[in-house]
């Protein structure tokens, strides 16, 4: 079966086209995760079009045409947010790319990351990068989420929490209500200004942009390794957070980690020790859905 297999994430959209269970072209757009009326899908399908004509070969003349779509995109859950989805992408995709639609199997990223470590068995998989959520797929068959409630709520143990939490540490270590902290660098270099000039990082703070401080999660998850104690105890914390999302799953179905902040090994143990469970890592969640599909000899949902 030949697919093209779409993760779109907040962060960014992988691309990949796959020949039964071997991924043959692949690459990355930015995320292009749909808002309150844009569902990005003209976008989407425009970068779509470029990377197909540069990377499908010719069979008996030709252009190689994927039997399947999957996309699995941030944002779309509930039933009216994929058929309203699916209608706009499959315009988009016959003015853009090809007059002819190719069957479209439609999830949200979090399914599409359960797909691909469970197939269409029970289990779980806990995700942390820009936010963080578990998803499980029950022994009944339905899926419970857990999290997912985006940075304005909880997101607890993901990368804009985390980076929130570095800001907050830092304007209390300024104000003298809270210990000194490495994590006044990368801040600093964050609001692009000097760390050892406290005024200009107290002026910066007030007019940070809470949307982007996800990129110093890595900064927390570093200087921790480091022994920095403030960010020991960000990391402590957000591990914590992580595993309980995990409470709720039962102790003989198999859970799953994946996301960016899973990189970092101690972030990564202290985790799976809060858990009292093995957690292993899914690095590569594209791969390991075309091998499923391959293994299976079908898609892991009817498509739409």
């Amino acid at each position: 079966m030949r697919l093209l297999v779409i993760d779109g994430g907040a962060t960014a959209t992988d691309v990949a086209l796959c020949d039964q269970n071997t991924v043959i072209a692949r690459t990355e757009f930015p995320s292009l995760k749909p808002s309150r009326g844009d569902l990005k899908t003209d976008q989407l399908c425009l970068l779509l079009g470029s990377f197909l004509a540069a990377n499908t070969p010719l069979a008996e003349g030709d252009v190689w045409q994927p039997d399947a779509m999957i996309i699995g995109m941030a944002g779309v859950w509930s039933d009216r947010e994929r058929y309203e989805y699916s209608e706009a992408f499959n315009q988009a995709w016959t003015q853009y790319v090809s007059v002819e639609r190719i069957p479209l199997v439609l999830l949200s990223d979090a399914e599409l990351l359960l797909a691909a470590a469970h197939g269409a068995d029970a289990g779980a998989v806990l995700i942390a990068g820009t936010g963080s959520m578990m998803l499980m797929r029950r022994s009944d068959g339905l899926l419970q989420r857990v999290g997912g409630w985006g940075p304005a709520v909880d997101d607890m143990g993901g990368g804009m929490w985390l980076g929130r939490r570095a800001v907050r540490a830092v304007a209390r270590m300024l104000d003298g209500r809270g210990p000194d902290t490495l994590l006044i660098r990368p801040v600093a270099n964050y609001l692009r200004v000097d760390d050892e000039d406290a005024d200009a990082v107290r002026d910066a703070l007030r007019r940070a942009d809470p949307s982007r401080m996800s990129r110093l999660a890595t900064a927390v998850l570093y200087y921790a390794d480091e022994a920095d104690a403030v960010s020991m105890e960000i990391r402590r914390e957000g591990a914590l957070e992580l595993a309980l999302m995990l409470t709720v799953v039962p102790s003989d179905l198999d859970a799953v980690i994946y996301g960016s902040l899973f990189e970092n090994a101690a972030y990564r143990e202290l985790v799976e020790r809060f858990a009292a469970r093995p957690l292993p890592r899914l690095p590569d969640v594209i791969a390991a859905l075309a091998e499923r599909i391959h293994a299976a000899g079908q898609l892991p949902m009817q498509p739409m």
